[in-house]
């Protein structure tokens, strides 16, 4: 019984949701807008990028350059000593990060004496192509790199670079949008879709009228998040079709990746349930998810990575439901970083369920 109760709210459910034209454009054709934009607009970028170091020769050569390097002002350096860089590369956590050798001013001087430039230890540069701003920080260090040679000896290459991509496998940078723009739609989709449905229900007395029947809370909200979950998975399906069709983009599809949708859209239609059981107004419950979605959408690291923001919003994605959904999605998807993807779906997952049992216990149609 319970089963059929249930069957019919999400059967009725998705009835209600594909007559509305609106929620069909905003669920299912806006992600892919965003999609086009962001992957014809956002190829590259300016301002400031973060570049992370590790110096282990610590001489006067390798201070010189560090000097230079942070004396440009498209680059914040930062001394990345104590932490381990390279796992930081592969998590999309950063861009790129540069090594200095053990023995590298030693190098220089033995190759200036022995006329062997080849010789020199050069500069490790490891970086993530997937990310925009790598490509615009391995230029800057070339330049720097070409300042320095002219200032040494001429125009003798005796310190060089070496570069290394280290992404798990060869993506594109709207190879690693692409989860950003999926997570972005799951918190959309699910908070906006549960808060409308529940504000107009309790508008139209619905609730009301569900008070005087056998259909529980718990078989109600438990219908809200099935029907998010077949319309987020319909969304996800379109947006990884069109970014296939128009880029060329070929995400890796398995069962952790569904796994995270389906967490995302519990997670976010429990936080929908709560926002229209406090806001009793529909238009007023409207703009509160609005309110809180679309800042989550620049702080969460759908579109760039953390690192590039200010200090302050740094903090706030750490507390964003929408960066562990992200960071699960981009390791299922993209770095098939296993351990992040598990630790993602364990935060995400807890808070699914504290949230729907959250918004069971708030919600009191009878009242209504």
């Amino acid at each position: 019984m319970a089963r059929i109760k249930l069957l019919t709210e999400v059967k009725y459910s998705l009835r209600s949701f594909f007559r509305n034209k609106g929620a069909v454009f905003w669920t299912c054709l806006f992600p892919i807008v965003i999609l086009l934009l962001l992957g014809f607009v956002m190829g590259g970028g300016s301002g400031t990028y973060t570049l992370y170091y590790n110096d282990s020769d610590g001489s006067q050569t390798s201070h010189a350059i560090l000097d230079t390097l942070n004396k440009s002002s498209f680059i914040d350096l930062k001394d990345g000593a104590g932490m381990d860089l390279q796992q930081q590369l592969k998590d999309g956590k950063i861009a790129m990060y540069m090594e200095i050798p053990k023995g590298f001013e030693q190098s220089i001087g033995l190759a200036r004496m022995s006329g062997n430039n080849s010789s020199a230890l050069p500069l490790q540069v490891y970086y993530d192509k997937s990310q925009p701003s790598s490509m615009a920080l391995i230029s800057i260090i070339d330049e720097v790199l070409n300042q320095l040679n002219m200032n040494i000896i001429g125009a003798t290459s005796v310190v060089t670079a070496s570069t290394h991509d280290v992404t798990t496998q060869s993506i594109s940078f709207l190879a690693f949008l692409l989860p950003g723009i999926v997570g972005m739609s799951i918190m959309s989709s699910a908070v906006n879709g549960t808060v409308g449905t529940m504000a107009h229900n309790r508008a139209t007395g619905v609730f009301r009228k569900l008070a005087t029947t056998p259909m529980s809370r718990i078989g109600y909200n438990a219908g809200r998040i099935v029907t998010q979950t077949i319309i987020l998975m319909l969304s996800t399906a379109i947006a990884l079709f069109a970014g296939y069709l128009a880029f060329g983009v070929v995400p890796n599809i398995n069962p952790m990746m569904i796994v995270m949708v389906i967490a995302g859209g519990a997670v976010f239609s429990g936080l929908g349930m709560i926002i229209a059981s406090f806001i009793k107004d529909e238009d007023t419950a409207a703009n509160a998810a609005s309110a809180l979605t679309f800042p989550l959408m620049f702080v969460s690291g759908s579109f760039f990575p953390i690192d590039q923001m200010p200090w302050f919003l740094q903090y706030l994605a750490k507390v964003s439901p929408l960066t562990y959904l992200n960071d699960g999605l981009r390791s299922a998807m993209i770095t098939g970083n296993n351990d992040l993807a598990l630790f993602s779906l364990a935060v995400v997952g807890v808070l699914g369920i504290v949230l729907f049992l959250v918004g069971v216990i708030v919600m009191k149609w009878k009242e209504d």
